[in-house]
This record gives structure tokens, C-alpha cells and sequence, in this order.
């Protein structure tokens, strides 16, 4: 028992051992990210996420799903050339991922805490004093002082927010203070919430009044202060007093950070966009900048605008950007599926729900409720269902842009849209009952056939082919599906790939069902044509001419019904 314990353990600190190492190919892939050379940036965002999603495993899914969450929003940063947004962005993620490092600084054995100490330091800017002095310091010490040195940090950062002369100014000072609170968000401490930052930057970039909250943040920073006190600085010399009692295990979880919440009623809203146009000058606040289309009554248009503002949307093109993002990964789950890759498929289309959910429906409720709840719905289908196929993930697509649309020139009621949305969520385990029971019924028509006819006459075997290629498609979609079952629940990764033998996946199978088609028609063809000349329902037309004109029409004789009976 105590060995088993000791290998999960040392397991467990393995795998947790690479996330310096990841850091730091996580760094220099960020440090490429410049607006001066857009193509290089978006490069370099994606090597970023590749890093995240494969080398970083030490790193907690909550965090991971945050720190892909903003490097998503830095890619349209970098399209709309938007500076503060794309340094509020990369602040968020170096301190997320900040946050994994400060909590294996204090989880790992002391001959690995310098790796994790020296990342954390780069990571969210400690000062280099601070970090000599870590290494002779007792856990509970050391926490202390991090959390001081945290704390000043937003201190700073709302007084300058504080002092901004824009809202551009204001917005980064207040990313930089989140981003640091999210480092020590666990601090039995602490009062503060994610959501009160979110809110405060909404209003930021809303163009509406943020002072009053920025003042409420700074009393509960200085409250969380004189909890921890004696506050040291980083550089102070003086002795410390009797540290608050040890905190290594939190007594309460920490928050989610707001941007990878998952959708739920209670999720922080995603940390909105900075209010900054081409030049990244500040929108007067009297100036509405999101227009509504004519289209909209005045409660639409307000309700819509209100939301809008609300999850960071200053301008029209930020709130289609948005659904064109979604779409994007709608379509690399339709990639997936195509390629039979049911677990990605269903990976990209969990992000375009929490996507769709957290940036859109709030909006697109107040335009198309009833398309809108029927995309939720779907996707909240399709991101745990068995056996999906890419025609389910392109009714979701198709749907995206139908929404897209509606924004421009208003809802328009779509039966036929809808209808496809209501079949594809009926994929996973229905489908796959039904396609099953329709192959193995579909065998039981070629036993007959067979058990009647088969050998005895080439036509009648030629007929029992034209049917076997009929129900072929049938046999390979109840096999793909079968496949699909049994990759899920049965522990059979390998059988994912007779996925491909549907249908519903792409231009191979709808080849081949065509070719199927075409055998069909061939063998049934000269099957038939072969039993209908033994019954002298076929002849050349030559030889009927001969037979009308030069003798007369023959009768059926008991002669020769004797010899259709020995033909067949």
C-alpha cells in the first residue's frame, strides 16, 4: 500500500515537473507577439496554445482552458491591432499560468523549488531581492511575503488607474491588478472576487463610469493587507512579527478565473475587450459606438446595446468577430469528425458552447431567442455525444451564420434550419440504435434471397448482388456507428476510425454510397433483363418483326410451361 501511494505520488510530481520547462518555451513564443508583424504574432499564438495544450501538464484544465481563452482574445487583438487588449491578454496568461507556478513553489520538494521560483519571478515581475531571499524561508514566510508583495503590486496598479488620463490607461492599469490577483486568489484573506474586477473593466470599456469602483477594489485590497499583516515590503529589513497561521491548504477553493469559466448561471462574465478604436483613442462616453441596424425597435436596440457593453463589445464588427471565432471552431470540429477524431471533434465543439454562452447568447438572445436557444441546445448536445458526425457540427455552422445574419437584417423564421438542428441532436446513442437495428435488419432480406434462389440461376444471382449493394450503406453506416459505441464505452480507441464509413462524414463516403448506387443499377439491371428473356418478355427487335410478319403469334402450351418449370 505505502509503495502504491509512493508511485502515485512521484507520479503525480512528474508530471508536474515539466511545467518550468514549459514556461519557458511558453515565453519565447510570447515574446514574438508584436503588432508590427501580424503574421509573425498569430504564428507565434499558436505555437503558444500548441504549448499549452501539449507540454504544459503540470498545469491545473481550469487554468489551462483560461490561459487558451485569452490567447484566443489576443489573436483578435492582434486583428484589430488593438495594443492595451493584446498586452492585457498576454498579462492574464503569464499570470495564469503564474499561478500554477506559485502553487508548485510551494507543493514541490526544496531541491525543486529554484526552477519553479525563477519562472514565477519572470512570469509576474518579482524583484529580484525578494526572490535571494526566498530559499531561507519557512513556507508560511515565504507565502506571506508573496502575497505582500502581490498585494502592493495592485495597490499600484488601482492607484494608477485611479490617476489615468484614459480609459485605454485605465484598463491596462486594472488587467495588470487582476492579473495579480489571480496569482493569490486562494488567500484565506482575501475578499475579493473575479467578478469584481470583470465589472469594474466592463465599465472601463463600457464608457461608463469606473471610478467609484476602482475606489471599492482599494478598500478591499487595503482590508486584505491589515488581514495579512505585518505586511513586510519585498525589501524592508526590518524583523517580522508572528506570521498569520499557515495557509498551505486554502480553506475555501479558489475562484475561476473569469475568462475560462465554464457556462453556468453563476460564471463570471469573460474579461471584456479595451474600449479602443484604430488608434487606440478613448470613445467619449455621451457616444454611442455600437450601432443597432434599422431593423431593431428601441427596446431591442437597447437590451442589445446593453449587453453588448456589457461583455466588452464597443463596436458592431467586435460582436460578428465573435461569431465568426465561434464558427472557427465549429470548423476545426467539423476537421476533426472528418478525419474520425470523435474526441476532438467534440473538444473544439465544448469550446464553441462555452464560447457561444459566455460572448454571444446574452446578446443574440434579444435578437433570435428561438435560433439562439436552439444552437445552445445543440451544442450542449454535441459536445458529449456518442457518434457524431460533421453534418451535425455543419447544422451548428449553418445555424451560426443564419444568427450572424439576423443581426444585419432580423430574424427570419427557418423551419428547414431548424429542423436540421432538432436531427442533429438527436446524435449519440438513439442514432446509433437505430442505424444498428437497420443493418442487422437489412440482412435477414439477403438470407431470403439467398436461401430461395441462390445457385440455382445466375439472374436470380445477379438480382441477390444488386441487393446486397443496395443495402451495403446501410451495413457501413450501422458499422461506423458500431465503431463509434464502442471507442466510447467500450475502452476500443482504435475502432473510432469505422467512423469513417459513414455517410455523414464527408466526400469519400458519398463517393462511394454513389458507386454503390451505380452497381445497383447494373446488376439489377442485367438480372432482370436475364429473367425477363426466360419468360419471352424480352426479344431483338429484328427477330419480333420477323416473328409478326412471316408466322403467326405462337400459344402458350403445357409443353411449354413444362420447360420454364425445368429452366428454373
Amino acid at each position: 500500500m505505502k509503495r502504491s501511494l509512493f508511485l502515485l505520488l512521484f507520479g503525480l510530481w512528474t508530471l508536474a515537473a515539466g511545467l518550468p520547462q514549459a514556461y519557458d518555451r511558453l515565453a519565447e513564443a510570447l515574446a514574438q507577439v508584436r503588432l508590427g508583424n501580424p503574421t509573425q504574432a498569430l504564428a507565434a499564438l499558436d505555437r503558444a496554445q500548441g504549448i499549452l495544450r501539449q507540454e504544459a501538464e503540470g498545469l491545473p484544465p481550469v487554468l489551462r482552458d483560461a490561459a487558451l481563452a485569452n490567447l484566443q482574445e489576443a489573436r483578435q487583438a492582434v486583428l484589430r491591432r488593438s495594443q492595451v487588449d493584446l498586452e492585457a491578454r498576454l498579462l492574464l496568461v503569464r499570470h495564469l499560468v503564474g499561478k500554477a507556478l506559485y502553487d508548485g513553489f510551494f507543493q514541490a520538494p526544496p531541491q525543486e523549488k529554484p526552477p519553479y521560483l525563477t519562472r514565477l519571478a519572470r512570469a509576474t515581475g518579482l524583484p529580484a531581492a525578494l526572490v535571494q531571499g526566498m530559499g531561507n524561508l519557512s513556507p508560511e514566510e515565504a507565502r506571506r511575503r508573496l502575497e505582500g508583495h502581490y498585494l502592493q503590486g495592485m495597490a499600484e496598479d488601482l492607484a494608477r488607474a485611479l490617476d489615468a488620463t484614459s480609459r485605454p490607461q485605465a484598463y491596462l492599469a486594472l488587467a495588470r491588478a487582476y492579473a495579480r490577483y489571480l496569482v493569490i486568489q486562494d488567500s484565506p484573506q482575501s475578499t475579493l472576487k473575479a467578478q469584481d474586477f470583470v465589472q469594474t473593466l466592463a465599465k472601463v470599456s463600457g464608457g461608463e463610469a469606473f471610478r467609484p469602483e476602482v475606489g471599492e477594489l482599494q478598500k478591499k485590497v487595503a482590508a486584505w493587507r491589515r488581514a495579512l499583516a505585518p505586511v513586510t515590503p519585498p525589501a524592508s529589513t526590518s524583523t517580522p512579527q508572528a506570521p498569520p497561521p499557515p495557509s498551505p491548504s486554502p480553506s475555501r477553493p479558489p475562484e475561476t478565473p473569469a475568462a475560462p469559466a465554464p457556462p453556468s448561471p453563476s460564471s463570471p462574465q469573460p474579461l471584456p475587450s479595451a474600449s479602443a478604436g484604430p488608434g487606440e483613442g478613448e470613445a467619449p462616453s455621451n457616444v454611442e459606438t455600437f450601432y443597432t441596424p434599422p431593423w431593431m425597435d428601441k427596446a431591442t436596440a437597447d437590451s442589445v446595446r446593453k449587453q453588448a457593453y456589457a461583455l466588452g463589445y464597443n463596436y458592431n464588427f467586435e460582436l460578428l468577430e465573435a461569431v465568426s471565432q465561434t464558427q472557427f471552431e465549429v470548423g476545426l470540429a467539423i476537421t476533426a469528425l472528418g478525419r474520425g477524431d470523435a474526441k476532438g471533434g467534440r473538444y473544439y465543439l465544448d469550446r464553441a458552447l462555452w464560447q457561444f454562452r459566455a460572448h454571444l447568447e446574452p446578446v443574440f438572445s434579444a435578437i433570435h431567442p428561438g435560433l439562439t436557444e436552439q444552437v445552445s441546445r445543440t451544442l450542449i448536445h454535441l459536445s458529449t455525444a456518442p457518434g457524431i458526425r460533421t453534418l451535425d457540427a455543419l447544422a451548428v455552422y449553418e445555424a451560426l451564420e443564419a444568427l450572424k445574419d439576423s443581426f444585419s437584417q432580423g430574424p427570419v423564421l427557418n423551419p428547414w434550419l431548424n429542423f436540421k438542428l432538432f436531427l442533429a441532436q438527436s446524435a449519440g446513442i438513439p442514432r446509433a440504435v437505430f442505424f444498428l437495428l437497420a443493418a442487422a435488419l437489412s440482412l435477414f432480406p439477403l438470407y431470403l434471397l439467398r436461401l430461395t434462389f441462390g445457385g440455382r440461376n445466375v439472374y436470380w444471382n445477379l438480382l441477390g448482388l444488386a441487393f446486397l449493394f443496395l443495402f451495403l450503406p446501410i451495413l457501413a453506416e450501422g458499422l461506423s456507428y458500431f465503431g463509434s459505441v464502442m471507442a466510447d464505452y467500450g475502452g476500443l480507441p482504435w475502432l473510432a476510425a469505422l467512423a469513417n464509413l459513414s455517410i455523414g462524414q464527408g466526400l469519400i463516403p458519398y463517393l462511394a454510397w454513389g458507386l454503390t448506387v451505380f452497381l445497383v443499377v447494373a446488376f439489377a439491371g442485367a438480372g432482370l433483363r436475364g429473367i425477363a428473356a426466360q419468360f419471352g418478355l424480352l426479344k431483338e427487335r429484328g427477330a419480333e418483326v420477323a416473328t409478326s410478319e412471316e408466322r403467326p403469334a405462337t400459344t402458350l402450351t403445357s409443353e411449354t410451361i413444362v420447360e420454364w418449370d425445368e429452366e428454373f
